[in-house]
């Protein structure tokens, strides 16, 4: 009995394991090769979360503001939600020092549902890449106030169905080098989506719509004709009138 107890508690701990649940054995350290990677950021900005999406990844900026955790996280298609997957860990201090990973007091560490990135400072920026679905991105607010989302060269969001941006309430720029950029005043939703489209699409879409739209005017323009065939063939019949003269029973 005690060894069918143990080997239970053994099953029970691995499938805990390959579950993700990280709280029972502690937390999981994120890769170190990734959070060194190397990246520019760019610290300029005002908001308080700026995205600048470079294709298959984007680049985070965020405001800190007395903070010393920085947890964050994803959300599938399903609603589930896990660890973020993050790569190239920057902090930039209030007087304009840039730290990574390699500073003992900035690090990642997965814990359950959330990565939570443990800072030097309460204050200052933090920064990371993370990847972006195709034309698409993606992101959990882990701030309030002021975001920016800057999408790749040549991209535009102008056009539903085409494109989608969530929340509303925002305006379009185009910045130096041409590129749409997103902002919004105030973001209190729990994300921000953006679905971007390349210029070259609309023209793609809008002939495929225009085929569609002659498709389906010949095929109502075929069967038009056919009902008008069939009304003509029915004049030219005549009415099926019985023209005999009934003069009562045979005596």
């Amino acid at each position: 009995m005690n060894r069918k107890r143990a080997l239970a508690g053994v099953l029970l701990v691995a499938f805990l394991v390959l579950a993700g649940c990280s709280s029972v054995l502690g937390p999981d350290s994120v890769d170190e090769q990734a959070l060194a990677e190397n990246e520019s950021y760019d610290w300029s900005s005002n908001a308080n979360a700026s995205i600048n999406v470079t294709g298959g990844e984007y680049e985070a900026v965020y405001k800190i503001d007395n903070r010393t955790q920085f947890p964050v996280h994803s959300r599938d298609g399903l609603g589930r939600e896990g660890p973020l997957a993050i790569s190239a860990l920057r902090f930039q201090y209030p007087n304009g020092t840039v730290v990574g990973p390699s500073s003992p007091a900035l690090n990642a560490t997965n814990q359950e549902k959330r990565t939570v990135i443990s800072l030097p400072a309460r204050n200052g920026k933090l920064a990371f890449t993370a990847s972006a679905q195709g034309k698409r991105v993606s992101t959990q607010t882990f701030v309030s106030g002021t975001y920016e989302v800057t999408i790749p060269q040549g991209m535009r969001v102008t056009y539903e169905p085409l494109a989608r941006v969530s929340p509303g309430d925002y305006r379009t720029t185009r910045t130096d080098t041409g590129r749409v950029q997103i902002s919004w005043p105030d973001v209190q939703s729990n994300a921000v989506i953006v679905r971007y489209y390349l210029a070259r699409d609309l023209y793609i879409f809008a002939a495929g719509a225009a085929v569609l739209v002659v498709v389906a005017l010949a095929g109502a323009l075929y069967y038009l004709r056919q009902i008008r065939d069939l009304e003509r063939r029915r004049e030219q019949a005549g009415p099926d009138v019985d023209t005999g003269e009934n003069d009562g029973p045979d005596l």
